[in-house]
């Protein structure tokens, strides 16, 4: 983990659609942070390194969740001012490394460096104080989604470089599925938030209800949750409000 690193922020949301408003409407929401989805959305690198601008701008922080370690998949969203990453797909400490090495400066990494960018305040920070903010501040969360990356999560979670191990349950219930572990998945779960807490390993993963966001935070050792996506939100919120039309429209005809 990234020396003296304070906790992640606590409670995120998943930005799925490539308008920069969305990051606006989350921070006013009262997000703690946001994940920009360049694996799984179709949004682009302007539209991305805009939302990054103004997560900071709003006081949210912007972590970008990337479709690989490729230097382009990293750089990029770091030198756009990213406060971190999260990577999928990480099946054991092999993999694990692979991002720390992608994402940290030399020594520990190889990530190229260009403080003109807006991680070193457009040049303003020189290259001393680049260096520094990419190696203290910027944080990397690798994804736990599979069966045998639950079985690997403590090794995963102390590489050195990485921060925090985020579960992910769709691909976690795929792959669950695929080897004929299915009913066995919360059991599987539970036992690696034990092996987390003995390992001081910082855990996140998604809450589908407020309930269930406590539970997690309370009493499952989580240190930040995503609740969810501006697109799931919007039609959410939508459906609530049409559905309560309906049954108001329904009431008043009997």
């Amino acid at each position: 983990m990234t020396a003296a690193a304070a906790p992640l922020p606590r409670l995120g949301a998943w930005v799925k659609l490539p308008v920069p408003e969305s990051v606006e409407l989350l921070a006013l929401a009262g997000f703690d942070f946001v994940v920009i989805d360049a694996e799984h959305a179709a949004i682009d690198v302007r539209t991305m390194a805009t939302m990054i601008g103004l997560a900071r701008g709003c006081g949210v922080a912007p972590f970008v969740r990337v479709a690989g370690t490729a230097p382009r998949d990293v750089q990029v969203p770091l030198d756009a001012g990213a406060a971190g990453l999260f990577v999928p797909r990480v099946e054991d400490a092999g993999a694990a490394r692979d991002a720390v090495d992608a994402t940290r400066f030399p020594p520990l990494g190889r990530r190229g460096a260009s403080p003109s960018g807006r991680a070193g305040r457009w040049g303003l920070d020189g290259l001393a104080a680049y260096l520094r903010s990419g190696d203290e501040e910027v944080r990397l969360v690798v994804q736990a989604e599979s069966v045998g990356a639950l079985a690997a999560i403590t090794e995963i979670g102390t590489v050195p470089g990485v921060d925090a191990v985020f579960v992910g349950p769709t691909d976690l219930a795929v792959s669950a599925r695929s080897t004929g572990r299915e009913g066995r998945t919360a059991d599987l779960v539970t036992a690696a938030e034990r092996r987390c807490a003995d390992r001081g390993v910082p855990l996140g993963t998604t809450a589908a209800t407020p309930a269930e966001a406590r539970e997690l935070l309370d009493r499952r050792g989580y240190g930040f949750l995503v609740l969810g996506a501006d697109s799931t939100l919007l039609r959410q919120g939508g459906r609530a409000l049409v559905d309560a039309v309906h049954a108001t429209s329904e009431a008043g005809a009997r």
